[in-house]
């Protein structure tokens, strides 16, 4: 359900008319049209309209999340944190379709079906290179879908990550840009809708170092922007690791290596010694990635598969 049809169900609930609820800031009109989806509303007002109904922020965003995301996370649970078999994906499959005939009017099943293909497409091998003609024909309902709407919530960027392994480059690299411009109406949110959205971005970046370079400068440049007005230190603790990702995957190897260390010592400093080791894990990987290059052997050209929200 959108922001907009959750207002509406609230101020439903709690019998309070349009006009009750409009000021000069705020017509009963425009109330109106921003429940239809018909216009745009600032944030500051849409939280001092949440006020007047005695709602805090924290309560519409869960009575949001209660009728966004239930379902979603309810059915990936069926397929994270386990490997990924045929059997796995084709009875997620049986049971999102059955689900399909019960939910009309959301469209969250069909994007289920999708990731389910495209796994099935990927464990069959099917796809022999990236980015995937087939994988990008499945996932093209999702792309349009992220296109069209105005702002992005919890369940936008959920959808983004879990097809964005389908995606050509270039789409990756548009619908990223566009899902930090349209988060804004969370931009004071209590939700950490910033973890959630650095999560799409270093999902994509993880891609794009590797098929578009240009692209995931750029990225690091986009994210470092985003981040200078939030406060989150693993983010930027993650900003840094991947300069030196770049840095490695360009050529730079010892300027990569150096910076990636980094965010590993800043980790290890603090305490963190199991985010340390992973990082350190990682870089390791990178580093013999470059090796095997040198040596000829053609590196592995998989993508990052994230079934997990």
């Amino acid at each position: 359900m959108t922001i907009e049809k959750t207002f509406y169900r609230l101020r439903k609930n709690k019998k309070i008319t349009l006009t009750a609820l409009s000021d000069q800031n705020a017509s009963a009109s425009f109330i109106g049209k921003f429940e239809k989806g018909q216009s745009n509303m600032s944030v500051s007002r849409f939280f001092k309209l949440l006020e007047k109904m005695h709602v805090s922020q924290a309560e519409f965003e869960f009575l949001l999340l209660e009728n966004n995301e239930n379902y979603l996370s309810k059915r990936i649970k069926l397929i994270d944190n386990q490997a990924i078999t045929k059997k796995l994906i084709q009875d997620f499959y049986k049971t999102v379709k059955k689900d399909q005939t019960e939910k009309n009017g959301d469209n969250t099943p069909e994007f289920l079906l999708i990731l389910a293909n495209g796994l099935l497409l990927l464990l069959n091998q099917e796809v022999k290179e990236w980015p995937s003609n087939e994988l990008y024909v499945l996932a093209k309902p999702v792309q349009d879908y992220l296109l069209g709407v105005e702002t992005w919530g919890i369940y936008e960027l959920q959808i983004f990550t879990l097809t964005s392994f389908m995606l050509p480059a270039d789409i990756l690299y548009l619908l990223t840009k566009l899902a930090i411009k349209r988060v804004q109406l969370y931009e004071h949110s209590l939700l950490n809708i910033q973890t959630q959205l650095m999560h799409v971005v270093w999902t994509s970046f993880s891609t794009l170092v590797y098929e578009q370079p240009e692209s995931a400068y750029k990225l690091l440049n986009i994210a470092e922007n985003y981040l200078m007005n939030h406060i989150n230190v693993t983010e930027k603790i993650t900003l840094i690791f991947n300069k030196g990702w770049y840095d490695i995957e360009t050529g730079n190897i010892t300027k990569g290596v150096r910076q990636s260390n980094i965010a590993i010592d800043i980790y290890d400093s603090l305490g963190y010694n199991e985010k340390a080791d992973s990082l350190r894990t990682q870089l390791e990987h990178h580093i013999k990635r470059q090796e095997d290059k040198k040596q000829g052997h053609k590196p592995d050209g998989s993508r990052v598969i994230s079934i997990y929200i």
